[in-house]
């Protein structure tokens, strides 16, 4: 074979390999992307059971428990998915606080179309921090 002949399949070879890796990539990101747009804001299915289910499994994928200690397993997981709902709770309702002091403490030095940004950027935050919704226990 000639160099030209080798240059070519080379390059063939190349582009088909570069094909076959952005066909395999490119579902998989837009499908990653896709969920989290889904998962993106914390709506009411981001409860204390979806919270208690994501925990379980993830402490189950982790540490691969037999039966047994499964059913001894569960018991921890839920408690401590309570505990984190509630530390987050928490920290939710102490940055929404201090966001309000912001707000207050910077009203007199912004204009009328800087306050109206904050206000949004306020709402924005506090809708993904789920501040004063009720979320639904079982």
């Amino acid at each position: 074979m000639n160099n030209d002949k080798k240059k070519s399949i080379m390059a063939l070879s190349i582009t088909l390999i570069i094909g076959v890796l952005l066909g395999l990539l490119i579902p998989g990101a837009f499908h990653k992307i896709r969920q989290r747009g889904e998962r993106g804001s914390r709506g009411p299915h981001y409860t204390l059971e979806h919270k208690q289910k994501w925990f379980a499994s993830t402490i189950h994928r982790i540490i691969q428990p037999d039966s047994l200690q499964a059913q001894q397993i569960k018991p921890v997981t839920d408690w401590a998915a309570i505990g984190i709902d509630s530390i987050e709770r928490s920290a939710n309702l102490q940055m929404s606080n201090l966001l309000d002091s912001v707000k207050v403490q910077l009203n007199p030095l912004l204009s009328h179309e800087q306050r109206k940004r904050l206000e949004e950027f306020d709402t924005k935050a506090k809708a993904n921090w789920n501040v004063g919704e009720k979320r639904r226990r079982k």
